[in-house]
């Protein structure tokens, strides 16, 4: 029992897919326009209904994960540190701060220039300020 245990984690880590873009095994630092894309996909996939299409999914699985958790992630950093800059309503979604960053290069162009977690923090200030 314990040999078709160990052959049968062997088996899974064999056919295990690599989903990484080779951004996290880098340690490189992402570009606006790259995390826009990401973001994009991630709205494609979240379809009109918010359930999941599966072949949406299948394109860039880590790249929709990163972009979903790097935006909540600076959101939530940003609301919780710099109170006087950004104000979440405490019923925002994370596809709500996803959107904002989606939107936010098409009136600020130049942003796609910067690091992706630039971009993030400056939607945030744009779409959910202080008053």
């Amino acid at each position: 029992m314990k040999h078709a245990g160990l052959l049968l984690v062997i088996m899974l880590i064999a056919t295990i897919q690599t989903t990484d873009t080779g951004l996290a095994r880098q340690g490189r630092i992402g570009s606006s326009g790259d995390l826009v894309q990401k973001c994009k996909l991630y709205f494609e996939f979240l379809d009109r209904t918010g359930a999941g299409r599966k072949e949406t999914f299948e394109l860039d699985p880590f790249g929709m994960g990163y972009c979903a958790g790097l935006v909540r992630g600076v959101a939530d950093t940003a609301h919780t540190h710099l109170t006087d800059q950004v104000c979440l309503p405490p019923d925002t979604t994370s596809a709500q701060a996803v959107w904002a960053v989606v939107q936010y290069p098409n009136h600020n162009p130049l942003i796609l220039s910067d690091q992706d977690t630039e971009l993030v923090f400056r939607a945030m200030q744009s779409a959910f300020p202080c008053r």
